[in-house]
């Protein structure tokens, strides 16, 4: 029983060695192969058949000629499994579908007003049903559907337990997962962007993600994985007391960080973020007046998570796609003067991934899950 328990787990383990180099590779030929792994070209032969079998790697065509017969090149089925990911915000939703490298195979955006009603869902899932129909693929295919949305969200992914911007507090997965043939699961927006950082920064480890946009959320990365506690309220910083007494917040008290460094903050009313960025960026001084005060609250909040988790700060959001190296670097000045212990480390960044869409976060957990379980 041990001898066979033994051999059964060398097999999944030189499986899991050989699918881990062709995915990291791309392909890879059967002499890469061996040389990457040390097994015997007879056992190598017999994974690459077995994983053929499994559709998760097929020939793509002939490798160049090394002086003797062209060997196979075996590609990685990056669309052996897909995921899908949505997001719901006030005014419309977004829906993609990505395969196991994270890339989107397809984009939608559908304006639609949120409301926690049933018509909203049947015809949000209606929507979301008819999507991955038109992708054409099986249904063993379909890992799962990601839902984020700005409220906080069980550790589990089952139930908002607090949801004021959208007015769901106490929705549960429920109500999707009887309307969409699929595993369904909640994700918090901001973890939603900051797992889009992750999947295309491997080198990040630690950090403060801010999610800016018309309000703020955020998540805080360590060992490449999201803080939280059993209540799931660890990293929502954006409540915070930035100014006692201060400008009200939706969450009902006063002087959050959300009211101060949020998008809504900066912007007048009928103002949007690419005309008042286009002002400034002409040094229209009332524009200046009002980023350099905006800039000041931000730097604040950065040195008082700063002082308290020292790692990478890093801004994405709508925000993100707007600043500049010349803002950075002047957050990092306003810090040095606030800050009892200054420091030439520059920590603050601009998030790489803010021009691609939240939804992609909300597919990755399922992506995730399925190659933590192959490689």
């Amino acid at each position: 029983m041990n001898s066979t328990f033994t051999t059964t787990a060398l097999r999944i383990n030189n499986t899991k060695n050989i699918l881990r180099c062709i995915y990291r590779n791309h392909n890879a030929t059967p002499l890469m192969l061996h040389e990457k792994t040390s097994l015997s070209r007879p056992t190598i032969a017999q994974i690459l058949k077995d994983l053929q079998n499994e559709n998760l790697i097929f020939v793509h065509g002939l490798a160049k000629s090394t002086g003797g017969r062209k060997a196979n090149l075996y590609k990685f089925h990056a669309s052996a499994k897909i995921s899908i990911g949505v997001e719901i915000l006030s005014d419309h939703f977004e829906l993609t579908a990505v395969d196991l490298y994270g890339d989107m195979l397809k984009f939608e955006k559908h304006f639609l007003v949120f409301s926690n009603t049933e018509i909203y869902f049947d015809h949000v899932c209606e929507i979301i049903n008819a999507f991955i129909q038109s992708l054409n693929y099986h249904e063993n295919q379909i890992l799962g559907v990601g839902i984020a949305l700005q409220a906080l969200i069980s550790a589990d992914g089952t139930h908002i337990i607090y949801g004021e911007i959208l007015n769901c507090t106490g929705l549960t997965i429920d109500t999707f997962q009887v309307r969409i043939p699929f595993r369904c699961a909640f994700v918090h927006d901001a973890e939603s962007m900051a797992n889009v950082e992750l999947w295309f920064s491997p080198l990040l480890q630690n950090a403060v993600f801010f999610n800016i946009r018309s309000d703020v959320s955020g998540a805080i990365i360590i060992n490449r994985t999201f803080f939280q506690d059993g209540a799931y309220k660890s990293g929502i910083f954006e409540h915070m007391t930035l100014v006692p007494n201060g400008l009200p917040c939706y969450c009902g008290k006063q002087g959050c960080l959300n009211a101060y460094c949020s998008i809504s903050a900066l912007l007048n009313p009928q103002e949007n973020t690419q005309y008042f960025f286009a002002q400034l960026r002409k040094g229209v001084s009332e524009y200046v007046k009002r980023w350099n005060t905006y800039l000041d609250y931000l730097a604040l909040a950065i040195n008082n998570l700063h002082m308290v988790i020292n790692s990478n700060i890093i801004l994405g959001g709508t925000l993100a796609q707007y600043l500049i190296d010349d803002d950075i670097e002047r957050l990092h000045q306003i810090i040095l003067k606030k800050t009892a212990f200054p420091t030439d480390e520059k920590y603050i960044s601009i998030s790489t991934c803010s021009n691609l869409p939240a939804c992609i976060g909300a597919a990755l957990p399922f992506i995730q899950e399925f190659l933590n379980a192959i490689l």
